[in-house]
């Protein structure tokens, strides 16, 4: 009956423990999220040569996975959010070119982490905290202040990623300054939303094809400085310390900054003497009238700045 099935969800199943014993060459999506009993995959995953997916979201009680992966070299996205008790990646994985996307979410194992350095062709990778979370159980802990022991050594030869999400991570200045990201030099998007340092790590002003910086809500944000050129959008709302922003001198005919909310702002460095139409810079702040507002800002209204009071 497996012979032509391509997708089996299993999602949800609360009781089961052990993966099934499966055969077959067609599956190419297996779904096992919230599984919260699943202990075990069985070494039978090997049978499943065109493998694409596989969604093994929240089972947290799952420690291993197992080398028998060597032969699924199909698969290409790999979600272990939430499976918090996962002790390591195997080896088998950094050889797969077909893997480009990882997920792994609220994982602050650090031996974990210091196994997804052998990830040498992933192009999305979320290593994102949990919102709720405390930021001494968040995933960049004390313990784990230090990057270089988690990521490749050198940082600089992880040439290949596009998309970077480390969003909740209760990163603090003293871990980022571990790294340069300058190496990433194929980095497309980053988020960095709800964390704690108080300016940009460095290295991001030199990534010559990043378009997309979110960086919502990161509370002890002082000043962004560092953009390239190649910005398409920086989304900084909700940033409550950021006082100021300065827009890469040659910068992308349309660019989209969004600063809603940021209370403390009082500079936009960039913008005098300079007119672009397709430029859309968002201050909406209802918590304080419009004369709070730097000068300088507030006379570039040809730049469509948006000024919303309640």
């Amino acid at each position: 009956m497996l012979d032509k099935l391509k997708i089996l969800d299993l999602s949800h199943s609360q009781h089961l423990i052990k993966t099934p014993n499966l055969h077959s060459s067609s599956l190419e999506k297996l779904i096992l999220e919230g599984c919260s009993s699943l202990v075990e995959v069985h070494q039978s995953i090997e049978n499943l040569t065109s493998l694409v997916f596989l969604n093994l979201e929240g089972c947290w009680r799952l420690k291993i996975l197992p080398e028998s992966f060597a032969n699924v070299k199909s698969l290409e996205t790999l979600n272990i959010s939430g499976c918090s008790h996962l002790e390591k990646l195997p080896k088998c994985l950094g050889d797969f070119e077909s893997l480009t996307e990882l997920l792994a979410d609220g994982i602050e194992n650090e031996q974990f982490l210091s196994s997804i350095g052998q990830l040498k062709y992933v192009r999305r990778l979320s290593l994102c905290g949990s919102s709720s979370a405390p930021p001494s159980s968040s995933l960049i802990s004390t313990s784990v202040l230090n990057w270089k022991r988690w990521l490749p050594k050198p940082f600089i030869e992880w040439i290949s990623v596009k998309h970077l999400e480390l969003s909740n991570g209760g990163l603090s200045d003293r871990a980022i300054n571990c790294v340069d990201f300058r190496g990433l030099s194929a980095l497309e998007k980053l988020d960095l939303r709800g964390n704690n340092f108080s300016s940009l790590p460095s290295g991001i002003g030199f990534l010559p094809k990043l378009s997309f910086l979110y960086v919502h809500g990161c509370k002890y944000l002082v000043s962004i400085l560092d953009l390239p050129s190649s910005l398409y959008t920086l989304g900084a709302p909700y940033c409550q310390s950021l006082v100021r922003v300065k827009i890469p001198i040659k910068s992308k005919e349309d660019l989209h900054i969004n600063l809603d909310e940021s209370h403390s702002l009082e500079e936009i460095q960039g913008i005098k003497g300079l007119s672009n139409i397709f430029w859309c810079i968002r201050v909406d702040d209802r918590n304080r009238s419009l004369n709070k507002l730097q000068k300088s800002v507030v006379e570039v209204l040809f730049l469509s700045v948006s000024l919303a009071q309640k």
